[in-house]
């Protein structure tokens, strides 16, 4: 077979080629290939990081409209529970309803006394003593018409007596306990 014979200028010329080959790679790889590479990577985990970060606030949107009707269902039962419980005395409010109450079951309220405010751990006891005529039917209609109010009222310690000379009209004082929050 023969052999291919090169001169020490084609050796040179050939060993400049794979040496300038190699450079040229090398400065390919060092200065483009590489940082590109890097960017790339970088980018594709930026991306990621953002798909993740949508995926996140399309779950948090999906949640916010459930979110959103809970809060309005939160803020009228906590108005439902001002009016049951209020975190002021509203004094006003609940001598108007006495005067209220009095007049529908046509009874006649004589002396209203404020008593004590006992603080007990989320709400304070208000009491009021309370003395009232009129008759046997209208005093307990007008008791369970307290009791079946919208701000929590409660009678306690309830005395009757018949007045003199009818039989149908009482005398009756007892203890009337509002309560408002301590929150």
């Amino acid at each position: 077979m023969n052999q291919i014979q090169l001169t020490k200028e084609q050796m040179g010329q050939i060993a400049a080629g794979v040496l300038f080959g190699a450079l040229f790679i090398w400065l390919y790889l060092a200065y483009f290939w590489l940082p590109m590479s890097r960017q790339i990577t970088e980018n594709s985990q930026k991306v990621a990081s953002m798909e993740s970060d949508i995926n996140k606030a399309r779950m948090q949107k999906a949640k916010y409209k459930d979110l959103e009707a809970r809060l309005a269902s939160l803020k009228a039962e906590r108005e439902i529970a001002v009016k049951k419980l209020p975190s002021e005395r509203r004094i006003p409010d609940l001598l108007r309803t006495i005067y209220t109450l009095s007049r529908k079951y046509k009874v006649n309220i004589t002396a209203i006394t404020p008593l004590t405010q006992a603080k007990v751990e989320y709400f304070t006891k208000v009491t009021y003593t309370i003395n009232l005529n009129g008759t046997y039917g209208g005093v307990a209609r007008f008791l369970t018409a307290l009791g079946l109010e919208e701000r929590i009222l409660t009678s306690e310690n309830l005395s009757m007596t018949a007045t003199s000379g009818s039989e149908t009209t009482v005398n009756a004082q007892f203890t009337l306990a509002a309560y408002q929050y301590n929150g």
